[in-house]
């Protein structure tokens, strides 16, 4: 923990900590809360998140966050090994719903027709395309078919690396030259699960469909650790072969409906829980403030 000395060994963690994190940013204000996190206490607030917390506790503050429509994230990390959650609630607006710019592209062609064919010049994206199939966009400076300057944004579909298909133009003004086609980005409205169903039936993405065993194996992991610690009052100890034991019996006993076990990635995980490494907790800290920044 960045924020602690050796002097603070003994201390409260909150306590100990909140007058150098005070420090980063004066224009914060930050509190340090001791008691417990009671539905009384969460209420005034828009993000929760919570860290090495049991699942029960978890499972009854997600409930009620998501009832009140408060943010909801737990970040955790065991080991090597890191875990994320968010419920952002039933109505959150996601005013810009891709990374980046949007796409800006010269019209080089429009055709009348019935759909209307646009070209554009540009270098398109690594896959050669300037734009996805229902991208909205809209045009500018197009002169001849000036009947597209100002519309509302239409969707478009993707014929190749440079031509569009807009709807039907085939009553337009017949193109002379110029113009700029643009993306218009609309917010998206989406709902999100609470904690508790998301256990029943997680939703594990992935970068390739060979890391899926490994990441629903993780997920089974903490969920027999929180198991563990709720029988045995505390973590495996590290490298004790019949506490990662346990932890293993305890992660066949919760079911593979999403696939099979690796069992050595479950016996690893729970021979290093008990350890807390920097490097792990400051990925998913990171990872879990953006989430709140949003």
């Amino acid at each position: 923990q960045f924020l602690l000395g050796q002097s603070d060994v003994g201390r409260n963690r909150a306590e100990a900590s909140q007058q150098v994190l005070a420090e980063l940013n004066p224009g914060v204000v930050v509190e340090a809360h001791t008691g417990e996190l009671s539905e009384a206490f969460l209420a005034s607030f828009q993000v929760v998140v919570l860290t090495e917390s049991p699942l029960e506790e978890q499972l009854r503050i997600g409930d009620f966050c998501h009832t009140q429509g408060i943010c909801f994230i737990v970040a955790d990390a065991k080991g090597l090994a890191g875990q994320l959650f968010c419920d952002f609630g039933e109505h959150f607006v996601i005013d810009d719903p891709a990374e980046g710019d949007p796409v800006c592209a010269t019209v080089q062609h429009i055709s009348q027709g019935n759909p209307g064919v646009v070209t554009c010049v540009g270098t398109g994206d690594g896959h050669g395309h300037l734009f996805c199939d229902g991208d909205l966009v809209t045009f500018c400076g197009v002169e001849g078919m000036t009947e597209l300057n100002g519309r509302e944004p239409v969707p478009v579909h993707v014929l190749d690396a440079f031509r569009l298909e807009i709807g039907d133009t085939s009553s337009f003004s017949p193109y002379h030259r110029g113009g700029l086609v643009s993306e218009v980005r609309q917010p998206q409205e989406r709902s999100y699960e609470p904690l508790c169903q998301a256990l029943e039936e997680p939703k594990i993405q992935v970068a390739s469909p060979e890391e899926l065993p490994r990441s629903h194996s993780l997920h089974i992991a903490f969920r027999a650790l929180h198991a563990f610690r709720r029988e045995q009052g505390r973590l495996p100890r590290p490298r004790v072969l019949t506490d990662a034991e346990q932890v293993l019996e305890l992660a066949r006993s919760l079911g593979t409906q999403q696939g099979p076990l690796d069992e050595d990635i479950v016996q690893a995980f729970a021979s290093v829980s008990a350890g807390d490494l920097c490097p792990v907790a400051a990925v998913v800290g990171a990872l879990a403030a953006q989430e709140v920044l949003k």
